[in-house]
Order: structure tokens, then sequence, then C-alpha cells
């Protein structure tokens, strides 16, 4: 028996495997008169390549049905309906979000070049004004350029203190022009930062399927999530295992994961996590069942008690223990 460890179908606790995966084996052996060992796997593809190659009976864990691997193998019945979803960062809302927004490059770009402009009109306007006007703007270099920066910010924000204003020629041609300028600039600016905040709000919300390739996705190398991104033509990065996948989801290292619904959103409640979620709706259902090689003569039997076994109360029993009653 070849078994990959993917919570909550199959898990190893110690000595003992446990799980959805693992406990209706446990019964179906039982009711199949089977006697049997676990042999571990590291992936998806080497437990199906030991099945294929006859080094294993039957793989077992969450092994969904895809069209290449039912030309390579034979499946039971499905013992579990659902399929592939996506796992993105929950995105913080209210003043949180906002600030995050504020503080993305683009509006910090925004910030640091609109300085620069006011230094520079500062820097002109003392050139001008520190011989005709010293007690406004006189002293040493760094003194009379602060004055010319404090005279541009309250003169483009229009409060206009009065504390300091330019009486030379050319000071007042420079003060004029930058009155109109500075209208120009504020209303810029405002737009820079109500744009910032609006698209990156966009651009942080992964609604669904459509959004993925303009997002840095993840998926386990050799699963079916990974073939459905390539069949879709969507990049993604490769991660060997969902532990290290999801992790990566929640620290930011990639925007979502395409991964199995079910054992994602198992992987999050285990965890405790709040700062990541699975979206409602898949991208691609499927069904799980056990693998066989090609014309196993183990297929009927396992076929027939699994179908005792599925429509009980007792097996719903068991998979609510796992999944929750919603599942």
């Amino acid at each position: 028996m070849a078994v990959k460890a993917s919570p909550p179908f199959s898990y190893q606790q110690g000595d003992r495997w446990d799980g959805i995966s693992v406990e209706l084996w446990e019964k179906v052996a039982e009711k199949a008169g089977f006697e049997y060992r676990l042999r571990p796997y590291g992936s998806v593809m080497e437990m199906l390549a030991a099945v294929e190659q006859g080094q294993a009976d039957v793989a077992i864990g969450a092994v969904s049905v895809t069209a290449d691997r039912e030309r390579r193998l034979d499946f039971t019945q499905p013992m579990f309906r659902a399929g592939l979803g996506i796992a993105t960062r929950n995105e913080a809302g209210g003043w949180v979000a906002t600030l995050r927004n504020l503080f993305s490059w683009k509006f910090m770009s925004a910030v640091l070049a609109l300085v620069l402009v006011l230094l520079l009109v500062g820097l002109l306007i003392w050139l001008l004004e520190r011989r005709k006007n010293p007690e406004q703007f006189g002293g040493s270099a760094s003194q009379g350029i602060g004055s010319g920066f404090w005279w541009s910010a309250v003169t483009m924000t229009t409060v206009g203190y009065g504390d300091k204003a330019p009486v030379s020629a050319g000071g007042r041609v420079v003060g004029l022009i930058w009155m109109f300028v500075s209208i120009i600039t504020i209303s810029g600016f405002t737009a820079a930062i109500a744009s910032s905040v609006t698209l990156n709000e966009l651009q942080s919300r992964i609604n669904g399927a459509a959004d993925l390739p303009r997002v840095k996705v993840a998926a386990v190398d050799g699963t079916s999530g990974a073939h459905w991104l390539a069949g879709q033509g969507t990049n993604f990065v490769p991660y060997p295992n969902n532990q290290q996948a999801l992790r990566a989801v929640m620290i930011g290292e990639v925007d979502a994961l395409v991964s199995d619904a079910p054992v994602m959103r198992y992987m999050l409640r285990e965890r405790g996590t709040t700062n990541a979620l699975v979206l409602p709706s898949l991208v691609r259902e499927e069904s799980y069942a056990f693998a066989m090689a090609n014309g196993s003569p183990l297929r009927e039997r396992l076929d027939q008690a699994m179908l005792e076994i599925l429509p009980t109360q007792e097996w719903r029993t068991v998979l609510n223990r796992y999944l929750g009653a919603e599942e």
C-alpha cells in the first residue's frame, strides 16, 4: 500500500497513519479480508509511479482522478468529491488596509517627488531673496533653504501663513508662478493618493481563477493543481508540498496557491490561521479515489466494499470529524 501525507486524507501520528483515506482503507480492508502494509512516499508522482510499476498494489491519500492518470491507472469508486481551490491571503480591511496601501512604493515615490519639487522651489526663492529679504530668508544656507522650503509648502497648500513673503521682483514672479503651478501639483498629488489606494486594493483581491494570470501563483509540483495551471498557460512557482506552499502564501512570498481545497481548508483550520483563506468557489471539480495498476484484480472487491461503506451514516460521521459538517 502506497501512501503520501496529505492531511486530512492521510497523515502520520507517531507510528500510526490516520486520515480520511486511511480510515476508509481500514474499513475496506476489513470488509474485503485484505492484509496490507503501508509504505510512505514523498510525493504523489512517486506514489503513483510505484503503483504503475508494480511496486505497490494500491495508492491512497489525496489522489484525485484526472484524465492523464486515468489513462495510466485504474481507480476505485470515488470516495470523496471536491476539487481544486485557491488559497490566498485574507486581506485586512478598514484603516489597516488603507495605511498599507498608502505606504506602497508608488505612493511613497510620489511623496518623494513632491518633496524634491518643494525643495527646488525653496532653493530658488532663497537665492532670489537672501540679500533683499534677509529677515525672512537670511541666516546660514541651511536656515535660508529651510525657510524657502517652508514658504513653498505653505504656498502650495494655499494655507499662506503670511510669516514669509518674497519682496524682490524675481521672488514675486517665482511666487506668482508657483501659486498657479501649485494648483495643478496638489490636484495631481491628490489623484495619485486616490489611485494608489484604489489600484492596490483592486490588485490585492483575488476572487477566482480569472485573477490568477496577473498574480504570483504557487502549486505543488506534479499535482493536479500544477497540471491545471500549466494547461491554462499560467506560470507558477513549484513547491515540494502544501505546507511550504501555504506558508509562502501567508508570508507574501506568493499571492495564491492552487491545490486540493479540502486539504488547504484543513491545514488552515488546524493552524488556526486567520491571515489566509480558501475561496469558496472551486476552479475545477474533482473526485478522489484509490489508484491501482491498469487491470488490477483488486478493483472489483474494493468497489464492492466501498459501495457498502460510503452511503452509511457512520462514514458521514467520519467525514464530519475531519472536515466539519459543512463539507
